[in-house]
């Protein structure tokens, strides 16, 4: 239980000489609660290296309690954008610190803006280059399995994400700007999707924004052909996009060796993001 008038006091004793003293300290920071980081800003400018790896994975583990009592905040929204957009806020504060000072919202404004200054009457196709080949966001494929690729903040700085996070980036920016984009859960490469001239048009993120029409998918065997007719044209729900971000994190922390960040968002996903 958090209580704020003792933590200067702890501070003051993470590098005491005694050891016994240094594991009290570690004890009754790492039973403060959720909220440890943010009331510890005060003292940020104090604290130095050592004492900073000291914290470190008691503030990481209060990042998976903070997430876990926070995590369900994206469903008192009502419309799917702001769901996604919460979602990816919360995520960003897991991985860059819940004091992080850039925002997503802010982030995503900027892009919007900058589109409507260059483009004051472009359409989805317009943001699709604007964004893939004007901004030159691209897939990251050296680093494909980096947790932070599932990170909106990360992926608009680098400029380089997954399949899913892209396209996230391009609907998220659209809904700003009052243009229609959604997901397209296509199997093992996510997909956005939008509407040209009354038919539907696939905009691979990953591959600089490159069109695709129904014909493109033709190619594929008539039986399977079949089954992805009936997935392209299946509107992609907020939850189903959060679960295949979450499922991205499972995995990607499990192949960095994190198996306590691994475990962490497979419970996440398993208990707090159902359908």
């Amino acid at each position: 239980m958090a209580d704020r008038s003792k933590l200067p006091y702890l501070v003051s004793l993470i590098d005491d000489e005694t050891r016994e003293v240094r594991e009290e300290v570690l004890k009754g920071l790492s039973n403060y609660g959720a909220s440890l980081e943010e009331d510890l800003l005060e003292f940020s400018k104090a604290l130095d290296t050592q004492t900073l790896d000291f914290l470190k994975p008691i503030l990481e583990n209060n990042r998976r309690k903070w997430l876990s009592e926070n995590w369900e905040s994206w469903k008192k929204y009502s419309d799917a954008n702001s769901q996604l957009e919460e979602a990816f806020s919360l995520i960003s504060k897991f991985q860059y610190g819940i004091t992080y000072p850039v925002k997503l919202k802010r982030l995503l404004d900027q892009l919007g803006e900058e589109f409507r200054t260059l483009y004051p009457f472009g359409n989805e196709i317009d943001l699709a280059n604007f964004l893939f080949n004007f901004k030159k966001m691209k897939g990251e494929k050296e680093d494909y399995y980096n947790p932070f690729n599932s990170n909106l903040i990360y992926v608009i700085k680098e400029k380089k994400g997954l399949p899913i996070s892209l396209a996230c980036v391009y609907i998220l920016t659209a809904y700003r700007v009052s243009l229609q984009v959604e997901g397209c859960n296509f199997p093992g490469h996510f997909l956005a999707k939008t509407v040209l001239d009354g038919e539907p048009v696939y905009i691979d993120c990953f591959n600089g924004g490159k069109m695709l029409f129904e014909e493109d998918f033709k190619t594929i065997a008539d039986e399977t052909y079949d089954s992805l007719s009936d997935i392209l044209g299946k509107e992609t729900s907020a939850i189903t996009i959060i679960q295949r971000i979450l499922n991205n994190l499972v995995n990607a922390y499990k192949n960095s060796d994190d198996k306590i960040n691994s475990d962490f968002f497979a419970t996440l996903l398993r208990t707090k993001t159902r359908d």
